[in-house]
């Protein structure tokens, strides 16, 4: 079985978008859930120039994009522009969490849906909500360990 407490390696993870629900990831990031404590938490993604917040720094979407160290998305912009994010990270081979709702329409969903099944190596998109909290970090990580061993 595998122990959450005490992952074998941990994956880079980047949250996108700071606002209530970004601010709320990056807090728990720094100080992980046992079901979480396999992502490192390399930095943040904003529109707004800001830096760091609590000694996180901002990082560009671009370099988040290409960076070989973020293996993870963790979409918490506006509801608004998760597609576009979604489909960003999914096609630079990352793997996407993503706040709720996942998309604005059903048939984008299915469209990314698809996309994450054709890249393969990509764990399919989840969005969560406060009574899964971990949940959809838990399958994440079983994707990963379990499925990639």
């Amino acid at each position: 079985m595998w122990n959450l407490n005490k992952p074998e390696r941990k994956f880079g993870v980047v949250v996108v978008g700071v606002g209530r629900a970004g601010s709320v990831r990056i807090r728990d990031l720094r100080n992980p859930h046992a079901s979480s404590a396999f992502l490192n938490l390399i930095g943040f993604v904003s529109r707004r120039e800001l830096g760091n917040i609590d000694e996180v720094q901002q990082i560009s979407l671009e370099n988040a994009l290409s960076s070989p160290k973020v293996e993870v998305a963790y979409i918490c912009s506006e509801s608004s522009s998760h597609e576009d994010y979604i489909r960003q990270f999914l096609n630079a081979g990352k793997h996407v969490l993503v706040e709720y709702p996942m998309t604005l329409s059903w048939e984008a969903a299915q469209d990314l849906w698809k996309l994450a099944e054709q890249k393969g190596d990509v764990c399919s998109v989840w969005s969560t909500d406060s009574l899964l909290e971990f949940l959809p970090v838990r399958c994440l990580w079983y994707h990963l360990y379990a499925f990639k061993t």
